[in-house]
């Protein structure tokens, strides 16, 4: 199995679909240098002085469109507009080069095949350029700088079909480009969605927790508050019933207590299949394939709210600090105990140490059970491993 690298590792799911789109374009974009360099290795007749000084033009317009490409594409993601500076060094190295290739290729001069020297040079520092700037033009003006670009290579070229060979290549770097970014604005607006998603279930929970304190304890508190009025107003003037009334505030104020442990019970106390399932539905909308496997209707009251206390932060962790794709999820049953072992693929520099507050947590609440929790880290995974005995 090949390992796979720890800086891969550390990235979001985004980032390495970003890495693997972004960087084909720009080694697409650097060939441009080593073709340059194919066509002095292909011409018998050379100038030494030209060819060192078509080179270096060549490599300094591949730079430049390196640097524009990176800056089309992030203008194309939301970013800022691109440097016209930038846009003019590009095309000013552009068309030294082609001078730079007068200067090396006797040959350069003379006209001949469809397809000859002068052509060759010309298309592949223009289709560079185009293909540099296409994520930043739209439409009818990336149309119109591929049309400029066949026109003046057929001109050069004094030759009709120069002007198809130039067209036929450009379209289709264009075309590869613009797809290619586009299909990375894709990417990044269903992260940001995910994104949004999660905090918008973060905050109906909020309310909805906060919508169910206030009906349960807004009427409670009211009463008490009134109770406690008129238990001072009696208790001024002297009235035994002030008594009577405090004892009223007592037991509202116990019966409050009471009302707000079983909301928080409700929201703490769930079944473990429950828990299961919720756990599948949240993964799976983050993208995550997730599999459960084992039956947890079975098992004792205490033993589903320990292990469910567990599912939720496995839950939590693999959705906040891992870049997981799988998560696989077993429940072992036997005649000392059971056992849950959560286990993902999106290990990370933030969740390698399995020392987080939450995991400290859950050792101390399975320990009340007499249970452990273990985190294991083999190569590019994180597996989390509850045992619990039998509880009664």
């Amino acid at each position: 199995m090949v390992p796979v690298p720890r800086w891969w590792l550390q990235r979001s799911r985004a980032e390495r679909f970003d890495i693997s789109l972004r960087w084909p374009l720009y080694g697409l974009c650097c060939a441009g240098f080593f073709v340059a360099v194919l066509i002095t290795f292909a011409e018998r007749e050379l100038r030494p002085a030209g060819v060192a000084l078509f080179w270096l033009v060549a490599a300094a317009h591949t730079t430049a469109n390196l640097f524009l490409l990176r800056a089309s594409i992030r203008r194309y993601l939301g970013g800022p507009r691109v440097s016209r500076r930038l846009v003019s060094i590009a095309t000013a190295l552009a068309v030294a080069a082609v001078g730079a290739a007068a200067l090396a290729f006797p040959r350069f001069s003379q006209s001949g095949a469809d397809l000859d020297l002068r052509t060759a040079v010309v298309l592949l520092m223009g289709a560079g350029l185009t293909f540099a700037m296409t994520p930043m033009l739209r439409g009818t003006t990336l149309l119109a700088v591929i049309a400029a670009g066949g026109v003046v290579t057929g001109l050069l070229a004094f030759n009709a079909g120069a002007l198809v060979a130039y067209i036929y290549p450009a379209v289709t770097l264009v075309f590869t480009c613009r797809a290619t970014v586009w299909t990375l604005r894709l990417g990044w607006e269903i992260d940001e969605s995910r994104a949004v998603a999660a905090q918008l279930a973060i905050a109906e929970e909020r309310l909805r927790f906060g919508r169910d304190l206030h009906d349960t304890l807004g009427r409670n508190l009211s009463l008490v508050a009134v109770q406690s009025e008129l238990a001072a107003a009696l208790a001024n003037r002297g009235d035994p019933k002030a008594a009577e009334q405090m004892l009223d505030v007592r037991r509202i104020a116990h019966d409050s207590l009471r009302e707000m442990r079983a909301v928080v019970g409700g929201y703490r106390a769930t079944d473990l299949t429950t828990e299961l399932a919720g756990a599948q539905s949240v993964l799976r909308s983050a993208g995550v394939n997730c599999r459960v496997i084992g039956d947890a209707s079975t098992l004792p009251p205490a033993t589903q709210a320990a292990l469910g206390w567990v599912v939720r932060e496995g839950t939590t962790n693999v959705i906040r600090h891992s870049n997981a794709t799988t998560c696989k999820i077993e429940l072992d049953h036997s005649p000392a105990g059971t056992g849950l072992r959560m286990e993902n693929d999106g290990v990370s520099s933030s969740t390698s140490n399995g020392d987080g507050m939450g995991i400290t947590g859950l050792r101390e609440r399975l320990s009340e059970l007499g249970g452990t929790l273990t985190v294991e880290s083999p190569p590019g995974r994180f597996v989390l491993v509850a045992r619990l005995p039998v509880v009664a």
